[in-house]
C-alpha cells in the first residue's frame, strides 16, 4: 500500500536501477540482441517481443523461447561481443539523473545501483555518463554463471554496505525493482517515465509513483511529490 509522506527526513540510503531508470539502454541492447540472433541461428526471430528488463539468459528466453540451452549460451556470448563492442555506447542518459544523484549525495544519502547488468558493464556506462562519483557502490551480476535475483543483489548490497531496509529506498522503473524492494520491505519509488514494464502495486508494496528523476530527488529529501501521481 502506499502511505503518506513523511515530513521527517526518513531515507539514510538509496539504490538505483540503472537501466530504464538512469540510463536508456534500450538502443544498444535491441541492437546487440539482434545482431547475436543473426550471429547465432542466421536471422532475427523478433527480437522487438524481448523483455530488456530481465537478466541477460531470461531476456534471451523472452525473444525465443523455443532456443535449446546449448543455443542460448551461444547467443548469450554473442549478445556480450556485440554490446561490449560499441552497442553499448548507444544508451543515453536519462533528463536529469546526474542532478538527482547530486542533490541526494550532497545531502549526505549513501547511493548505489543494483543492476541485472554485468558489474563491469554498469560501471562503464556509469564512468561514461559522469554519474559514478556520485555512487558508493554497484552490484551487479558476475561475468561467469548463473544470474541471480534483483532480490539478492540487494541483499547483498544491504549486507555488504551495513543499510538498514527501513531507511533504505529503491528507485526504478519496472516490476523486477518493485519485487527486489519488497523482499526487504523496503519503500519502492517507481519513476512512470522509465522504460519499465511496471505493472500494477500489489498490497503487500508499499509503493510511490513519481513522474522523473527530479521528482524521485524531491519525494526523498522533501516527502513532496512535485507532478508525481500514486498508483
Amino acid at each position: 500500500m502506499t502511505g503518506e509522506p513523511q515530513r521527517s527526513p526518513r531515507w539514510r540510503a538509496a539504490l538505483f536501477d540503472l537501466d530504464g531508470t538512469l540510463v536508456d539502454t534500450r538502443p544498444g541492447m535491441k541492437a546487440a540482441l539482434v545482431g547475436a540472433f543473426v550471429e547465432v541461428t542466421g536471422s532475427d526471430p523478433g527480437t522487438e517481443r524481448a523483455n530488456l528488463s530481465l537478466p541477460l539468459d531470461d531476456m534471451i528466453r523472452s525473444a525465443d523461447a523455443s532456443a535449446p540451452p546449448s543455443v542460448e549460451r551461444e547467443l548469450s556470448a554473442a549478445f556480450r561481443r556485440h554490446y561490449d563492442a560499441g552497442c553499448w555506447r548507444m544508451a543515453h542518459v536519462y533528463p536529469g539523473a546526474a542532478e538527482c544523484l547530486r542533490d541526494l549525495a550532497a545531502a549526505g544519502l549513501r547511493l548505489f545501483v543494483v543492476t541485472n547488468k554485468r558489474v563491469s558493464a554498469a560501471e562503464r556506462l556509469l564512468e561514461h555518463f559522469k554519474l559514478a562519483p556520485y555512487l558508493e557502490g554497484t552490484v551487479g551480476q558476475s561475468e561467469t554463471g548463473d544470474p541471480l535475483p534483483k532480490s539478492e543483489l540487494a541483499a547483498r548490497c544491504l549486507v555488504s554496505a551495513d543499510l538498514d531496509p527501513a531507511t533504505t529506498v529503491v528507485v526504478g522503473d519496472s516490476h523486477q525493482d518493485a519485487a527486489m524492494a519488497a523482499s526487504r520491505s523496503m519503500v519502492f519509488l517507481a519513476v512512470t517515465s522509465g522504460a519499465g514494464p511496471l505493472g500494477h502495486a500489489l498490497a503487500s508494496e508499499e509503493r510511490v509513483e513519481v513522474e522523473s528523476l527530479a521528482d524521485a530527488a524531491a519525494f526523498v529529501l522533501t516527502g513532496s511529490r512535485g507532478g508525481s501521481r500514486e498508483p
